[in-house]
């Protein structure tokens, strides 16, 4: 009869448990590696291939492409969080501000070629005024006249500068240009006590040495203004004014030239 030998039931039931531990652990590593894999796959395919990954994403999201949301600017941003900016008191820029010349007393516009560089202290007006204009002497086409002034009032006045000078018809009106100016004779500031004259001297020429373009016409007398003025005298002198404003008859001197 043959003798079996069994194995104590204490030493089988030990080595179970440690057989399935060490399944298990071999599975959980070879996951683990098997996840590795998978990851670094993934990381070098994502490396290899970005524009394949940016095409994938625009088409699969096209409406987020096309239409952006738009961004607040921080200024806006800090105005929303500031609340609404209460209003100032409205102020109107000087005229510094603007780059512009302070405001100044409107001055109207010179007529006849007088120019206003601004009264100055004591200088005669028209109310104080008379005057004539007498020929002096006769040139090569042309007339030399004086333009007289005199002092009609009680206190002296002072007259500096270019009177304007222009013909006038029989009613009144204005014939052809005011008298330009001699530039190299501007005179000196002549002060006139009551009674005294001052004269300015003036060019007149004939019509007939400018031809057809005078266009001549009957004048009755030249209007005058004093110098710094915008009232004016007319003092007789008739005689033939050129009517075409283009043309120049007149030039005049300063006062004390």
């Amino acid at each position: 009869m043959r003798r079996i030998t069994l194995a104590p039931q204490s030493n089988r039931t030990g080595t179970r448990p440690a057989v399935i531990a060490t399944g298990l652990a071999a599975v959980l590593f070879l996951s683990a590696c098997g996840a590795g894999d998978d990851t670094a796959a993934d990381e070098q395919s994502a490396t290899q291939s970005p524009s394949a990954s940016v095409s994938a994403t625009a088409s699969e999201s096209p409406a987020t492409s096309a239409t952006p949301e738009p961004t607040q600017s921080a200024s806006e941003a800090a105005q929303t969080e500031a609340g609404p900016e209460a209003p100032g008191p409205e102020r109107t820029a000087s005229a510094p501000e603007l780059g512009m010349p302070p405001a100044v007393p409107f001055t109207p516009p010179a007529t006849d070629g007088q120019s206003n560089p601004g009264a100055q202290a004591g200088s005669c007006s028209v109310s104080q005024l008379s005057g004539n204009v007498t020929p002096n002497q006769g040139a090569a086409g042309s007339v030399l006249a004086s333009v007289n002034l005199t002092n009609t009032g009680s206190e002296p006045c002072v007259l500096h500068g270019y009177p304007g000078v222009s013909f006038v018809d029989p009613s009144g009106g204005t014939v052809g240009a005011p008298a330009a100016r001699d530039s190299a004779a501007s005179g000196t500031a002549v002060t006139l006590q009551p009674g005294q004259s001052a004269s300015a001297p003036l060019k007149i020429t004939q019509p007939g040495t400018i031809g057809q373009l005078c266009n001549p016409q009957q004048a009755n007398g030249l209007r005058v203004y004093p110098p710094g003025s915008y009232e004016s005298l007319v003092l007789s002198y008739p005689g033939q004014a050129c009517g075409n404003p283009k043309v120049e008859q007149l030039q005049v001197r300063g006062f004390g030239s």
